[in-house]
């Protein structure tokens, strides 16, 4: 696929994205639909370009990890795995219902959702403990931590950020979605 076609084809699955990330908060009648909307096109090309995982196998130690760290955005996530086929329709629909699994932050309850967050500024910390334990595995999974430029503020994160940086980490990758809210 030439560079021109591949930027077409995540353009529309990040608008697939923020339609389904619409529709599930609308259903629900809660959310944070605005905080899926700026990160759309982020989620697009990591679940479509760069993740190294095995939807069937969800518990592969080898699979590349996700932490969201602005769990709240988490209904992207979940539009993101109904365009690839690894949720129906029907699952996608019943966010925050009592019955699902789909919860309105990740939970482990979820089996694609690595790490329980919610509180801001938690998941870069989340995610060098993954990082470091690929290391000590001897794995080669990476780590993504998507965070919101408001819990760029918290000491957590440059803790984080110092002490992956002194363990001269390789296998983390942090991204800020700046949506200045």
């Amino acid at each position: 696929m030439n560079e021109r076609d591949r930027n077409a084809y995540l353009a529309t699955k990040a608008l697939q994205i923020r339609i389904n990330s619409l529709r599930a908060t609308t259903a629900a009648g809660s959310g944070h639909p605005t905080s899926c909307l700026s990160m759309a096109d982020m989620i697009a090309v990591l679940f479509c370009d760069v993740l190294r995982y095995d939807y069937a196998h969800p518990d592969n130690p080898n699979n590349d990890r996700l932490v969201l760290s602005k769990g709240h955005s988490v209904p992207a996530v979940y539009a993101a795995l109904h365009g690839l086929g690894v949720i129906t329709e029907q699952e996608l629909l019943s966010y925050r219902r009592i019955d699902s699994p789909l919860e309105g932050h990740p939970t482990p309850r979820f089996a694609y959702n690595e790490a329980a967050t919610g509180s801001l500024g938690q998941g870069l910390s989340i995610g060098l403990g993954m990082a470091l334990n690929a290391r000590h595995e001897g794995l080669d999974y990476r780590t993504y931590v998507m965070m919101g430029d408001g819990e760029m503020a918290e000491g957590s994160v440059w803790e984080a950020a110092a002490l992956a940086a002194h363990e001269r980490v390789d296998n983390l990758i942090g991204f800020v979605d700046c949506n200045r809210l």
